[in-house]
């Protein structure tokens, strides 16, 4: 077991006291340990930051190699919200390669090994699968990647091609990523309406870094309390997002795409990137603009399907389902 110079470990809690002692304990039985690890606190009141310390301080304790790592707490007195509670944590790291920790979650012991092998090899961006388990640590038989039911296009297109993939949906769960500080120097400041993780994961692609794949290097947590979490892809999550209502969530993703255009030069996206980006926002633009009445929305959907926007920066005919039905 060896301290790696170039390894920060970006965490962050809120109200996680059932969960960090479990997670830190394997945090700390990594077989390549990180330099620091900075943890911020997003106004927990249960005790989290208390037992955090506590924790680590037994930890170190009985592996007096520990001693040696540095760790950073801070605490926010006004909630930040997820997003830009990991983005103020990224910002006090200070090593080369960025790992991201969820409060809830086990690691394999492989973990930092394994990512920051790939990195040292070039990937600037790492990523992978994960078991689910349940609040009690139980597996709930099937992977992350089966939940979100990654396609196999979708696994090999991010290793090629990662814009067009992610300018559809995002496949990055960020308990699962790292990536060097250079990205996150790209992307900060996180814009409104993107998840830390969708972001620094498209920032990276826009910038040409070379995307690695793993397996599962931990166990994903999933319960009640989780602030983002996975639903397995069934035939009743399906139903759920064509009866929810859209019109919030055409808005999201309208600022989103716009956010990502007046953003993209300056990242980096050659002419064919920024063609499709300006295809996504032309399809934003309109699904934020179709009517309420379905009857009628039948005819800007069906225009925006022959323009093949659906079918090039979008999920094809399941978004074309769902703004046809889902009410707005």
């Amino acid at each position: 077991m060896a301290i790696s110079p170039n390894i920060s470990v970006a965490m962050c809690t809120y109200n996680g006291a059932h969960y960090i002692a479990a997670q830190l304990e394997t945090m700390a039985a990594q077989t390549l340990l990180p330099a620091e690890i900075v943890v911020s606190d997003d106004g927990s009141t249960d005790g989290t930051v208390a037992l955090l310390k506590q924790t680590w301080e037994k930890l170190v304790e009985h592996k007096t190699i520990l001693g040696r790592i540095k760790l950073t707490v801070l605490q926010n007195k006004t909630s930040l919200g997820v997003t830009k509670n990991f983005e103020q944590a990224i910002a006090a790291t200070s090593k080369q390669y960025i790992f991201l920790a969820d409060q809830d979650d086990l690691w394999f012991p492989q973990r930092l090994e394994t990512g920051a092998a790939l990195l040292d090899a070039g990937a600037g961006f790492v990523f992978g699968d994960a078991d689910l388990i349940d609040g009690e640590g139980a597996p709930l038989g099937h992977t992350l990647f089966e939940a979100l039911a990654l396609k196999t296009s979708e696994r090999e297109g991010i290793t090629t091609d990662p814009v067009n993939v992610l300018i559809k949906r995002n496949i990055v769960t960020g308990a699962t990523a790292a990536f060097p500080r250079t990205v996150f120097e790209k992307a900060a400041p996180f814009p409104e309406g993107w998840v830390h993780d969708e972001w620094l994961a498209m920032v990276a692609a826009l910038g040409g870094e070379k995307f690695a794949v793993t397996g599962p290097l931990i166990s994903y947590r999933q319960h009640s309390s989780n602030q983002i979490g996975v639903k397995k892809n069934t035939m009743g999550t399906r139903m759920a997002k064509l009866r929810a209502e859209g019109t919030q969530r055409n808005a999201r993703l309208l600022s989103r795409i716009t956010s990502l255009a007046q953003r993209a030069p300056e990242l980096g996206a050659d002419a064919d990137e920024l063609k499709l980006i300006s295809s996504a926002q032309k399809l934003q633009e309109a699904r934020s603009a179709y009517p309420n009445n379905r009857v009628i929305r039948w005819v800007p959907v069906l225009g925006q399907v022959f323009t093949g926007r659906y079918f090039r920066v979008s999920n094809g005919p399941r978004d074309v389902l769902r703004d046809l039905v889902q009410p707005l």
